[in-house]
């Protein structure tokens, strides 16, 4: 019995609340007026600054671990440098860095305006229109 009372002692108090918590009513913070199509459009601007309109090729070595940064302000791009962790209370994004390894040792063309569906690789993405129109700093 005595290591039930120390396991419950022990518990965060966040997990004992975990119940009450679901099922509170949530509500939507979104305009009802906004069309779909609004809110796609301006999803890239949640998804990090825009570093460039063009992937840079990479040569990755087979097996080795890569944090791809998603953020827009490292200096030694396309790879996080942690520039993030100063800057995170400007920050409004929704992307974190991501670990990567590379399964073998290749070229591959790294996403620079950190709009992909396909971290941390390009998938076209700034081809589109509305991150064609961002003036890059």
């Amino acid at each position: 019995m005595t290591a039930l009372k120390h396991l419950i002692v022990r518990l965060p108090f966040v997990w004992l609340a975990r119940p009450f918590a679901q099922n509170t009513a949530r509500f939507s913070t979104q305009d009802p007026t906004l069309s779909k199509t609004e809110e796609d459009s301006d999803e890239w601007k949640l998804k990090g600054r825009i570093y460039s309109k063009k992937p840079i090729k990479v040569e990755l070595v087979g097996g080795k671990r890569y944090l791809w940064c998603a953020c827009g302000y490292s200096k030694k791009q396309p790879f996080c440098d942690g520039t993030h962790l100063w800057s995170r209370f400007k920050l409004n994004i929704k992307q974190h860095p991501v670990f990567f390894k590379a399964p073998k040792d290749m070229k591959a063309s790294m996403c620079l305006c950190k709009q992909t569906k396909n971290p941390p690789y390009c998938d076209g993405t700034h081809r589109r229109k509305e991150v064609q129109q961002v003036d890059v700093e």
